[in-house]
């Protein structure tokens, strides 16, 4: 089988470690289907060069760790918009939960809509946020994932701050999520099409003094930074059974809702001293390197890496076939009766 790996080509803001991170994905992915005897292209996506559609559209499947163009990560929804269009397969969500994850406004009103618990939230209007909204707050752009815009300061516990943080972020950002802050344990869910993986925590014991309990920028993609060993993986987290399984059917029924069970994604919540469970974010396509979370969640269900890839190579090419029949299906030729004469 011919595989297309395609991933964002970067640009010249990247940092040798942003660079260094895409890359190494790439290459680990590309190892384990070689493995596997499948023949593997690597195509960068640019911004304004669709050479990289035609290259796909001759494969038998793409492998997308495409985030985004340029490294903003709403270009990955208009990657995903052209391979469905042109009926090409590939792994991962369909278009539509990419686009409406990627808008984390949209997502929590979707999910709020569907009687899930989400914490309140706002998209800020300049810097003017409604004077009974809950503090603390923790501000961060809603079209961006990957913790991008988050750091130390993201959480606020006045009015003064809220405005401040807010005026900041606009110059950077288009779109601005205020979000109450659930204090907790935070805990991530991740799936593999119907299959609902380990759940896991962060364990934040070893945060620098004074920090919030946050997945910072930093605490993710920053080994030297104080909050990258503060943020400590637990995996399987201990959780009573009952806590568990509560967990484990609101992450469901958000993944099953927004993801429709298609692809691999990860559900973040944070868990309240009462046990009460909220929905933060839904992430589809997740870091799928061999040391991040999924990963990380697939092998305490018993999946080494080279399996986790090869279940989502299976998963993609199983809803493939099913679109594929469907399509065979509509394509019939209608049937054609002789009207009865009549006598």
């Amino acid at each position: 089988m011919k595989v297309v790996v395609i991933y964002d080509a970067g640009s010249d803001e990247w940092s040798p470690q942003d660079v260094a991170a895409v890359v190494e994905n790439v290459r680990e992915v590309r190892e384990v289907l070689r493995a596997r005897g499948h023949e593997v292209d690597l195509v960068p996506v640019k911004l304004g060069d669709f050479r990289w559609l035609t290259r796909c559209r001759k494969a038998d499947l793409v492998f997308n760790l495409c985030e985004g163009i340029n490294g903003h990560a709403r270009y990955e929804d208009f990657v995903l918009g052209a391979l469905e269009l042109t009926g090409t397969p590939f792994t991962g969500p369909r278009a539509w939960p990419i686009t409406v994850c990627h808008r984390k406004h949209v997502a929590n009103t979707l999910l709020a809509a569907e009687g899930l618990p989400v914490p309140a939230f706002v998209l800020a209007q300049g810097n003017k946020i409604p004077a009974n909204f809950p503090l603390p707050a923790i501000v961060k752009p809603s079209a961006e994932d990957a913790s991008v815009g988050i750091d130390s300061g993201a959480v606020c516990t006045s009015r003064r701050a809220l405005r401040s943080r807010v005026s900041q972020m606009l110059e950077h950002f288009e779109e601005v999520l205020v979000q109450e802050y659930v204090a907790g344990r935070e805990l991530n869910v991740g799936f593999v099409g119907s299959t609902m993986l380990p759940i896991s925590e962060i364990d934040f014991s070893r945060m620098p003094e004074g920090s919030w309990p946050i997945v910072t920028y930093a605490a993710k993609w920053s080994p030297d930074h104080p909050e990258y060993a503060g943020t400590e993986p637990v995996c399987p987290a201990r959780l009573p059974a009952d806590v568990a399984r509560k967990v484990g059917r609101i992450a469901r029924q958000a993944w099953q809702f927004l993801g429709n069970q298609e692809g691999y994604g990860r559900v973040d919540m944070r868990l309240t001293d009462q046990g009460q469970p909220y929905v933060i974010e839904v992430n589809p396509c997740p870091d799928l390197s061999r040391d991040a979370g999924l990963a990380r969640m697939a092998r305490a269900h018993g999946w080494a890496y080279d399996e986790l890839i090869m279940q989502i190579v299976d998963e993609a090419l199983g809803r493939s076939q099913k679109t594929d029949a469907a399509a065979a299906l509509v394509a019939l030729p209608p049937r054609v009766t002789t009207p009865e004469l009549p006598t």
